[in-house]
């Protein structure tokens, strides 16, 4: 196999598992509001309801991984459970992890009650993940008949768990040297030079962006780098989790002796979503055919008010990053810049999933209310220029280089114009037909396909049904950008196709 098959079959894996994260990520709106609400209402109940979810991250990105890679989602994500329970306890029993000495943190750490080594979230991948494979090896396995009770998916939660017990015996042995490569990550991501950190977290995540591997980038920084001791003695990682402890905790400053400057790799994108990229959507309908600006305005509106209430950017990105180059350039290096500023006016703000108006009200304005200093003011400083320099940069390019953005081709598609069972029917046709299919599935704005053959998908055609973009992942990997219809079509596709 050569080195440029490899790597393009390597994208194509790691596209897969950036979708599955999607999962377990998408669930933590629900914790992050119940912990903004019950400390700005002084409801302990109900920041205990939101910290709880912080507390299990291992087990949630297990059985949401698993589903998200799995084909069937019930008895993955029970295999994955048993995953967690099993390669935890081994773990414990072969290191003689006591109780006491998950209580003192460090390299040691108490997941769903059994004392372990301090994995965080990426000890719950390796049992998703784990489960995944068992599930799409094992669950059409014919056993002898007298063995016939356990073939087929009963046989996936035994296969996991034998080699999730050997998993846990290796792994003592093996993770140390992870363990030391994160934390020297860690070391360079949180040492002497933040502003630079944030910089390059924030351009390399929005040039991520259309080959969706943004979502296998920044969990690193928000479940896994730094490190926060809490008033019980218990050892945070990452800066989203830390943040949000933090703020259960009471900690104003967002700062501590061991971790400075809580939300720093999320912050960065308030700006851009609330005042940058609206403002590309306004110069684009500015540069809109005149007899073509109706149509551009009902794409255009609507992408600018998700990303202004919701921080989902694709359905702006996709309608610029793919016909223009140069703009997807400027778009990274601006990202960057914004990560970068609000580090330097001292923001503290999170995002539970996406940095949209919701989210900068519920821990950007709400927390200050109660004395956090979250500088929420910052992403207005920053947000107004950029967005100035945003709409000036777009007209000018557009109009300098002819760029084919919604509105100023002679004919401008739109899949509002077809139901969902409608599109599934035309997207399986395109894609060369069911038997060229191998698996559907979706994040929130783009089908996440693998098909047998990528030469039989006509790219035309699918840009034509009124596709925001359409990616080659690796050899067999195909996403397609509708906006946050994509789960509803996947949904068709499957249903229609039987995968």
């Amino acid at each position: 196999m050569s080195l440029l098959s490899s790597i393009t079959k390597s994208l194509s894996k790691l596209s897969m598992i950036g979708r599955a994260l999607m999962l377990p990520i998408s669930l933590l709106p629900a914790a992050g509001l119940l912990l903004a609400f019950g400390d700005k209402f002084h409801l302990p109940l109900m920041m205990n309801a939101g910290g709880v979810i912080f507390d299990n991250l291992p087990m949630l990105f297990a059985i949401g991984s698993a589903v998200g890679l799995a084909a069937e989602s019930g008895i993955a994500a029970l295999s994955a459970a048993v995953s967690v329970f099993i390669i935890n306890v081994t773990i414990g029993t072969v290191l003689h992890i006591t109780p006491e000495m998950a209580a003192a943190g460090g390299k040691y750490a108490m997941v769903v009650g059994i004392p372990t080594l301090q994995m965080g979230v990426f000890g719950g991948l390796i049992s998703g993940i784990l489960a995944a494979w068992c599930y799409n090896k094992f669950h059409t396995m014919q056993l002898p008949e007298f063995l016939g009770f356990f073939s087929g998916k009963r046989f996936v939660a035994i296969a996991t768990a034998f080699l999730s017990f050997l998993l846990g015996m290796a792994l003592p042995w093996v993770w140390s040297y992870i363990q030391s490569g994160i934390d020297s990550l860690s070391v360079i991501v949180n040492g002497d030079n933040q502003a630079l950190s944030t910089f390059i977290f924030g351009l390399v995540e929005r040039a991520l962006i259309p080959l969706g591997l943004h979502h296998i980038w920044y969990p690193s920084f928000w479940y896994s780098f730094g490190e926060y001791t809490t008033n019980a003695g218990q050892v945070i990682h990452g800066d989203q989790t830390i943040w949000f402890k933090m703020l259960e905790e009471g900690v104003k400053s967002f700062s501590s002796d061991s971790y400075h400057n809580a939300g720093k790799f999320m912050q960065g994108e308030f700006p851009l979503m609330l005042f940058a990229l609206p403002a590309a959507c306004l110069a684009m309908y500015h540069e809109a055919n005149t007899k073509n600006k109706k149509i551009a305005s009902g794409i255009l509106f609507s992408a600018a008010l998700t990303c202004f209430l919701t921080g989902i950017t694709e359905p702006v990105e996709f309608t610029f990053i793919f016909v223009a180059p140069i703009l997807y350039v400027f778009n990274a290096i601006m990202a960057g810049l914004s990560y970068m500023c609000m580090y330097l006016l001292h923001a503290h703000i999170a995002k539970s999933f996406s940095a949209g108006m919701i989210d900068y009200i519920s821990f950007g304005i709400l927390p200050s209310f109660n004395g956090y200093q979250t500088n929420f003011l910052s992403a207005v400083i920053v947000g107004i220029p950029m967005a100035l320099i945003y709409y000036f940069t777009f007209r000018y390019v557009i109009r300098r280089f002819d760029v084919k953005t919604p509105g100023r081709a002679d004919v401008t598609a739109n899949a509002n114009d077809k139901t969902d069972t409608e599109l599934a029917g035309d997207i399986i046709g395109l894609l060369g037909g069911a038997e060229n299919i191998n698996s559907v599935g979706s994040c929130i704005t783009r089908l996440r396909l693998e098909v047998e053959k990528s030469e039989h998908v006509d790219k035309d055609g699918l840009n034509s049904l009124g596709a925001r973009g359409v990616v080659f992942v690796g050899d067999s990997g195909i996403q397609v950008i509708f906006g946050a219809r994509a789960q509803f079509i996947a949904q068709t596709m499957s249903t229609m196709i039987g995968k």
